[in-house]
């Protein structure tokens, strides 16, 4: 249990980054859509976004090349999930049914990361790591 505790935060970031990665895959196989797709799908939920916003929205956020955000879109395009008028990008009604319904497996898997974590913890915790983050890429080249 010791050598548990010792772990640099390194290497817990790098482990709960697998875990979630691994139960997001694992919830969105449900329902037959990628962590990209849903990602997509979420952004959209706000509202109408063109490409280059949802590329900056999504940007913070790597995926396959497999995955990416334009095999996402031609995907959920081609269940009929998103409109495309040319300029923006929209859920219509059958993808903000999907969206709600894997909505529901993406909040089982953050209900299951916070359990036993009180909200001003997990807060704290998130505000840490931002911090960490914000400390580190000040000094690193934009591109990293």
């Amino acid at each position: 249990m010791r050598e548990q505790q010792e772990r640099p935060i390194g290497y817990w970031a790098k482990h709960l980054d697998s875990l979630i990665n691994q139960a997001f895959e694992q919830a969105l196989h449900e329902d037959d859509v990628t962590r990209r797709q849903w990602q997509v799908l979420s952004a959209l939920s706000w509202g109408a976004r063109t490409v280059a916003s949802l590329r900056e929205t999504l940007g913070a956020f790597r995926c396959d090349r497999d995955d990416s955000l334009e095999a996402a879109l031609e995907i959920l395009s081609a269940r009929g999930w998103i409109d495309d008028d040319g300029t923006t990008l929209s859920l219509t009604e059958t993808g903000l049914a999907a969206h709600d319904q894997v909505r529901g497996h993406v909040e089982h898997v953050r209900q299951d990361l916070a359990r036993g974590i009180s909200g001003a913890d997990y807060r704290t915790t998130v505000d840490t790591l931002r911090r960490m983050c914000d400390n580190l890429s000040s000094g690193l080249p934009e591109s990293a």
